[in-house]
C-alpha cells in the first residue's frame, strides 16, 4: 500500500500550518526541557508511535539510521566525561530531538512552512535559506550515495574507516563538484526569476479557524500537563 505523506493527512484535517508550526515547536521545546529519564523514555515511545504509526513511511526509518553514528559518538564522549547515567540521558534526548524534528517537518510541506513563517514576519532571506536546506540537503545525500556506489563498483574502498582516510577524497571531490554545479544552477534560476526584486502577489494564509484554535489549545494543555507530570516525578 502506498504511504501517504503526513502533511497530506494534516491537510485533510484542514489544520492551519501556523497551528502545526506552533504545536511542533512546543513538542520540541518539551523534549529540550525534560529532566528525568522516565519522561525521556515516555517521549521516545510517543515519537516511535508517531513515526512508525502515523508516518508509516520507509523514508522515516531510513533517515533515522543516519543519526546513530552521531548518537554513538555523543554517548562515548559523555560516558568518558560524565559517566553512564549522564551519557544515557544525553543519548536518549538527542534521539528524541532528531525524531521530533523529523516528525515535525513531515507534518508541513515546504510551501506551507514558508507561508507560515512569512505570516510571522520572518525575513525572506532566512526563509529562503531554510527552504533551500530542506530541498537540497536530501538531494546532496542521494548524490553522495550515488558517488559511493559508483566508487565501490570501481573497486575503491571508501567505507568510513581510519585506514581509508586518504581514499575519502574519492567521495569528497565529486561531491564538492556536484554541490558547486547545483549552487550555480540555483543562482541562475534565482536570477532569472528576479529573486532580488520584491515579490508581489504571494498567496496569504486565511484567518485561523475555531478548529485551529482548539488544536493549539490542546497542544498547550498537553505541553503544560507533561511538564507538570514530569516535574512532580512519574
Amino acid at each position: 500500500m502506498e504511504s501517504v505523506p503526513l502533511w497530506e493527512s494534516a491537510n485533510r484535517l484542514r489544520l492551519d500550518p501556523r497551528g502545526r508550526l506552533f504545536v511542533g515547536g512546543l513538542f520540541i521545546t518539551a523534549v529540550i526541557l525534560t529532566r528525568t529519564r522516565p519522561a525521556l523514555i515516555a517521549e521516545s515511545l510517543l515519537l516511535a508511535l508517531g513515526i512508525f504509526g502515523f508516518g508509516r513511511g520507509k523514508v522515516r526509518r531510513s533517515s533515522l539510521h543516519l543519526i546513530w553514528p552521531m548518537v554513538s559518538a555523543v554517548f562515548a564522549i559523555s560516558f568518558l566525561a560524565f559517566g553512564l547515567e549522564a551519557a544515557t540521558d544525553l543519548s536518549i534526548r538527542l534521539v528524541n530531538l532528531f525524531a521530533a524534528s523529523a516528525l515535525f517537518f513531515q507534518t508541513l510541506a515546504p510551501e506551507e512552512l514558508a507561508g507560515a513563517l512569512r505570516s510571522l514576519k520572518v525575513p525572506d532571506p532566512l526563509i529562503f535559506i531554510l527552504m533551500t536546506a530542506l530541498r537540497y540537503v536530501p538531494l546532496l545525500g542521494r548524490t553522495l550515495r550515488n558517488i559511493y556506489d559508483a566508487q565501490t563498483a570501481r573497486g575503491i574502498d571508501v567505507r568510513l574507516r581510519l585506514t581509508n582516510t586518504p581514499r575519502l577524497l574519492a567521495l569528497l571531490v565529486p561531491l564538492l563538484v556536484q554541490a558547486f554545479m547545483l549552487a550555480e544552477n540555483l543562482a541562475m534560476a534565482m536570477e532569472s526569476r528576479g529573486f532580488s526584486r520584491e515579490a508581489k502577489g504571494r498567496p496569504r494564509l486565511g484567518p485561523i479557524s475555531s478548529r485551529d484554535i482548539l488544536f493549539v489549545a490542546l497542544g498547550i494543555a498537553a505541553f503544560i500537563g507533561f511538564l507538570f507530570w514530569e516535574r512532580r516525578g512519574p
